[in-house]
């Protein structure tokens, strides 16, 4: 949880909106569907990242193998990820950097950051899976100006 003075938008985008329909941006940090949202969001745009990497000369049941094999290694990937991710924080709160900001807040900046750049891979590649990447990118930016907008409204915090 954070102890500090600075705004906490964790999902900045349903706050404003809620906001802009007459409610209060002051909602639990903890929701579970938009948690649930956005981390299936990430693991659909790592799994088509990792997806376009299978080979096109594969026959069909061993490209049906590979994908649900896939399935599971973008997980194993993920925990793996998650792992390297805590021990890059250790090593910057050492540095003095991400002190103030929450283990969690620090995860979700490199896995956001991490399926950003899937994405924007994606993107350029094009198809359909190009079309998924681009919402995903929006999405985020989207989020980033609402936590902006919600940062600049003077006492109208979300609460931990």
């Amino acid at each position: 949880m954070n102890n500090g003075e600075f705004p906490r938008f964790y999902f900045a985008l349903p706050r404003l909106l809620a906001l802009f329909r007459g409610g209060s941006s002051e909602r639990a940090e903890n929701n579970g569907g938009e948690a649930w949202i956005a981390s299936t969001a990430v693991y659909l745009v790592s799994y088509l990242y990792f997806a376009q990497f299978i080979p096109a000369t594969f026959g069909l049941w061993l490209k049906i193998l590979s994908l649900v094999l896939l399935a599971f290694l973008v997980w194993l990937f993920w925990l793996l990820a998650l792992y390297v991710n805590s021990l890059v924080i250790k090593l910057l709160q050492a540095c003095g950097l991400f002190r103030k900001i929450p283990v969690r807040r620090a995860q979700s900046i490199l896995v956001a950051g991490a399926a950003s750049a899937m994405a924007f891979q994606l993107l350029q590649a094009g198809g359909w899976q190009g079309e998924i990447a681009a919402i995903w990118l929006v999405a985020v930016a989207m989020n980033l100006a609402a936590a902006v907008i919600l940062a600049l409204r003077n006492g109208d915090r979300a609460h931990s």
